[in-house]
């Protein structure tokens, strides 16, 4: 399938965006009702569905990558 024709979740574009927001995983998940690690399981199903790392990670921080900054 084309780049053009993917179908992305609503709710992985949603658990993105908590996430990219507050910067961390587990107030996402507080906002979103859900636990750390499905909002965690989300991104990464995002990250592999649009091949690409939308969240870096120094330490305890995070941060958003380039391509995270676009799509946000």
């Amino acid at each position: 399938m084309s780049p053009s024709h993917r179908k992305l979740s609503l709710r992985g574009l949603r658990t993105f965006c908590t996430a990219a927001e507050t910067l961390n995983y587990r107030r996402a998940a507080d906002l979103l009702h859900v636990t750390p690690s499905a909002v965690s399981h989300q991104i990464k199903r995002l990250e592999t569905e649009l091949d690409v790392v939308l969240f870096t990670r120094e330490g305890k921080k995070l941060s958003l990558s380039k391509d995270g900054q676009v799509l946000l």
